[in-house]
C-alpha cells in the first residue's frame, strides 16, 4: 500500500486515494462488503480514526454505502461516481434540508399508519 508518510498528502488522502484505485482495479468489486476498519487500519498500519475518515470521503462521493448493523458495501467505482457529476452534487445545506424533509415525511406516514389510513 503506498502510503507515504513523509508526503505533504495527508494520510487519509493518501488512503482514500489508493482505496479508490483498488476499487477501480477490482479488488473490492462493486456490490461486495468493504474490509472493516479494524483491518484496513492494520493493512495501512494507521489508526482507526485515519481509515474512517477516508472510508468517510469515499461515502460522500457514493462509493461506499453503509448499511446499520451489516457493514459497509462497494456501490461504485470511481469512474462512475456521483461526484463526478456536478450537477448532481448537493451541497451540505441542500442536504441537511433534504433530511429534514424526509424526517418530516417519515413522522406524518407513522401518524397516518397509526390512524389505520391504508398507504400503498
Amino acid at each position: 500500500m503506498p502510503i507515504d508518510r513523509h508526503s505533504a498528502q495527508p494520510l487519509t488522502v493518501q488512503i482514500a486515494d489508493d482505496l479508490k484505485r483498488r476499487i477501480d482495479r477490482d479488488e473490492f468489486p462493486v456490490g461486495t462488503k468493504f474490509p472493516s476498519l479494524r483491518d484496513l487500519s492494520r493493512d495501512y498500519s494507521v489508526a482507526e480514526l485515519t481509515v474512517h475518515a477516508a472510508v468517510k470521503d469515499l461515502q460522500r462521493e457514493g462509493l461506499l454505502t453503509s448499511a446499520s448493523g451489516r457493514g459497509t458495501f462497494v456501490s461504485a467505482k470511481p469512474s462512475d461516481s456521483v461526484a463526478d457529476d456536478p450537477e448532481l452534487l448537493v451541497s451540505p445545506e441542500s442536504f441537511a434540508a433534504l433530511r429534514a424533509e424526509v424526517a418530516d415525511l417519515r413522522t406524518r406516514l407513522e401518524k397516518l399508519e397509526g390512524q389505520g389510513a391504508r398507504v400503498d
